[in-house]
């Protein structure tokens, strides 16, 4: 109460130094109020520092794993990568299910409530969209439709379920024993046991990721309405395959397409507590969870090509930015296994991983698996018509939970096609046919069969027990590089397969999936290199079309091993790092070309012409040239599609189509894209946007940007506390260091890029290298949390150990468990 009396006192406070040195009452209660001040603070400041310390991940001493069968060790890198050394594999298991939940069990149980539709359960009816979308996925039934029919006709690989069981039960005595993370405490979220029907459903979200035909599919209907057929054509992602060299093994790898004739130097002419709660909820619930996979790169060096005689592999997986990261780096050491694993939490087995024997990554294949079919209904008879007949469908109810409020009941169908998407789209009667729901569709056997793989033949096996998500997969060991495409490939009746497709004549059927000797691969090329990097595969039937992103980087790539014939590992590492696309200088020049200036803003912009001129075409941070140049082409889409609703412009910018259309129309002088205004209009007036855009033009990476954005931290001012950046961000969309913004014609933060970047060379594969973007910790309070971000922004890597001698000289910490 004294110091809000003093508050609102009357009483001037004299400042002489009379007064000052013979502390009055005045300055006595202010000096009391400040003390009680800072005291408060203080306490608070304590309260919080241990209240977030107590939820930090055990790294020292020795704690009690029920289940064990003996004594495990778990010791921590330099940079906290746990390596687990276990007597068998089912202890190294369960350990890893204890340390991974130790430190993403925050993560971990709003992730799976996302791919689960059981968000609004803890969050309130704000995430019931989302909810609707993942229960209209139905993601749940077909796993337990798998796991049911492998149980039945007992072909249940049942070491592969006790391991997983195991797993399981790591992390569930961590969320039993332990203090739960202080995200999950101050949500007031209790998770529930894990179990490996988890891991499966999450499995479909990595699919569902993948594809892009519930936002594209209808869009694109809509457009063929609209627009010309031939303007149609030039927005479909219609590729050209890329050229084979005459061997039979369809070895295209140092093979560069020329897509248009480049000028040596391009030239002219040319608030309360309620509200804060309830924007917490909407940032949690609008958001997802697990990041989105958005493109990769990838490369496998052969003995021939490599100067240590053996194989080099290069995977670095594109994937939207998150805080914590992706991946969770674990290395599992018994007597006779051993893996250094990338994870995905709550999956015990590695999507990405190597041991001293082989090495294995992807790419996303972006096959087209999903297919909307426009039903035709029959309510009384609970049918769906198909070639004039009336097919039974299945219907059931989603019961959605809902905290503080009544459930919801969300009323779904099933036809021969797949689930009605009535809930999530504003046309009705669309069903998904979706390779992911396929009865025998089981990728996370396909995992553990490739962890275990001794050789190249065990390893190809391993990949046919799935038919989604579809991947390409890169293999190498020391004397062997390959690539399979694994998931299904489908031959339609229509091949225009980007519309949506009649359900009841028959005409749009698939007439059968590629055999998995007809599926794109190779092994063992005769130039001894395989590139993948999301484009449309050689030699792939011309009938097949998928979401392929522009062929930029594959180019790139290719053009880059062409250029030596023996490459090492730090030369790998530098390309992979490369903030360059060999089509900039076609693009650069047809811009050039096409800009037609007055002669008084000619010499205006004199300096920025000059620049674009000089410019060693790499979006480097400090580059002037590179901001200008990739907003110009921001500009140029923008007046392209400036008469579209805004609602489909942004949907279509926000697809791989739409670069593929933009190099089309901006290298084909013909197009019909220019009989409304010419290509020099369209460039011409980009410019000047651009210019206004931008007054003096900023360095690049004062526009180019990354955040990495805790789930809480999308809301102020926790954004202030748990999120990290904004940081320059090198790379650019579709350069080998893929960085991407949200879409083509939007701002340049960031929002996707390599996930992590792996070499290694297999005449030392004890000792390879990597990067995560920020840490391997999701604890705010841990040594991990952040500790690879100026690693990871300088292009710079990490050693990956194995050896036990090099893992002891590096240890931070260890971690005993015993039975």
């Amino acid at each position: 109460m004294v110091f809000f009396e003093f508050l609102h006192s009357d009483t001037p406070i004299r400042l002489d130094s009379a007064t000052y040195f013979g502390e009055s009452r005045d300055m006595k209660i202010f000096k009391l109020a400040l003390v009680g001040i800072f005291a408060v603070f203080a306490c608070s400041s304590l309260y919080t520092y241990f209240f977030l310390r107590n939820s930090l991940a055990p790294l020292d001493g020795a704690l009690q794993l029920p289940g064990l069968r003996a004594e495990t060790r778990v010791l921590r890198d330099s940079f906290g990568i746990p390596h687990i050394f276990a007597q068998n594999k089912t202890d190294a298991l369960r350990a890893l299910g204890f340390v991974m939940a130790s430190e993403r069990l925050f993560q971990m149980e709003i992730s799976r409530r996302m791919t689960q539709g059981e968000l609004s359960e803890v969050l309130g009816d704000v995430a019931l969209p989302s909810d609707k979308l993942y229960r209209s996925l139905m993601l749940r039934r077909s796993v337990e439709r798998m796991i049911s029919a492998k149980r039945e006709s007992n072909s249940l690989d049942k070491k592969m379920w006790t391991e997983m069981e195991s797993f399981y039960a790591g992390v569930n005595y961590y969320i039993q024993s332990q203090p739960l993370p202080y995200e999950l405490t101050l949500l007031g979220i209790q998770p529930r046991p894990f179990s490996p029907e988890d891991a499966y459903i999450l499995t479909g979200h990595m699919a569902y990721s993948f594809g892009i035909a519930l936002k594209a599919d209808t869009l694109m209907t809509d457009l063929a309405k609209k627009l010309s057929p031939k303007k149609f054509k030039d927005l479909r992602n219609v590729q050209l395959p890329l050229p084979l060299s005459a061997s039979k093994n369809g070895d295209a790898a140092l093979l560069i397409p020329t897509k248009s004739a480049v000028p040596a130097n391009p030239s002219l002419p040319v608030s309360s507590v309620v509200d804060f709660k309830i924007d917490v909820l909407s940032a949690l619930a609008s958001n997802d969870f697990y990041p989105a996979f958005e493109g990769s790169n990838a490369w496998l060096i052969g003995p021939t090509r490599s100067a240590s005689g053996k194989s080099i592999f290069a995977n670095d997986p594109h994937i939207a930015y998150s805080l914590p990261a992706v991946w969770v780096e674990a290395h599992i050491h018994t007597p006779d296994f051993e893996l250094y694993g990338h994870y995905l939490p709550f999956i015990p087995y590695a999507l990405l991983g190597h041991s001293r024997h082989h090495a294995w990554g992807f790419t996303m294949s972006l096959n087209d698996d999903m297919d909307l079919y426009q039903e035709t209904l029959n309510p009384e008879l609970k049918s769906a018509l198909f070639k004039k007949e009336w097919h039974a469908y299945q219907e059931w109810t989603e019961t959605i939970k809902i905290k503080d409020k009544a459930d919801f009941e969300l009323p779904m169908i099933e036809t021969s096609h797949g689930p009605l998407m009535n809930a999530v789209l504003e046309k009705q009667n669309l069903s998904l046919k979706w390779a992911f729901h396929k009865i025998d569709n089981d990728p996370l056997l396909a995992l553990y069969k490739m962890g275990e793989a001794a050789n190249k033949t065990e390893f190809e096996e391993a990949l046919k027990t799935g038919t989604a998500p579809g991947l390409n997969v890169m293999y190498a060991d020391s004397e062997n590089i390959a690539w399979w495409t694994f998931g299904d490939l489908a031959l339609k009746k229509n091949p225009h397969s980007d519309t949506i497709l009649n359900g009841a004549s028959g005409d749009d059927e698939y007439e059968r999936v590629l055999t998995w000797e007809e599926k794109p691969h190779l092994v063992n090329p005769a130039s001894g290199v395989i590139i993948t990097a999301n484009s449309r595969p050689a030699d792939i039937n011309p009938n097949i079309r998928g979401d392929w992103q522009s062929d930029d980087r594959f180019r790139t790539i290719t053009q880059a091993l062409s250029e030596k014939h023996l490459w090492d590992v730090d030369e790998t590492m530098q390309l992979q790092t490369s903030n360059q696309n060999i089509e900039t200088k076609v693009l650069l020049a047809k811009l050039l070309e096409n800009l037609k200036l007055p002669l008084a803003d000619l010499k205006q912009h004199t300096n920025i012409i000059e620049s674009l001129q000089k410019w060693n075409l790499h979006s480097e941070i400090d580059s002037k040239a590179a901001s200008f140049y990739h907003q110009w082409n921001n500009e140029n889409l923008l007046l392209l599609f400036k008469d579209w609703d805004e609602k489909d412009r942004s949907i279509y910018l926000s697809t791989p189509y739409a670069w593929v259309f933009y190099e089309r129309v901006m290298t084909t002088d013909a197009s019909s894209w220019w009989n409304e205004r010419s290509q020099s209009q369209v460039v011409t007036e980009g410019f000047y946007n651009t210019v206004k855009k931008f007054g003096l033009t900023p360095e690049w990476g004062t526009i180019h940007t990354i955040e990495y954005s805790h789930p809480l931290g999308r809301i102020k001012p926790l954004d202030k506390i748990l999120n990290l950046g904004p940081y320059a961000m090198p790379g650019a969309f579709n350069e080998i260091n893929n960085n991407k913004m949200s879409s083509l014609g939007s701002d340049f933060n960031v929002r996707a890029g390599p996930s992590t970047r792996r070499v290694i060379d297999f005449a030392s594969p004890e000792k390879s290298y990597g990067i995560n973007p920020i840490g391997i910790s999701g604890h705010i309070l841990s040594p991990f949390y952040k500790d690879q971000v100026p690693l990871f922004l300088k292009g710079k890597y990490r050693a990956q150990l194995m050896n036990e001698s090099d893992i002891q000289a590096a240890k931070t910490h260890e971690l005993v468990l015993r039975p």
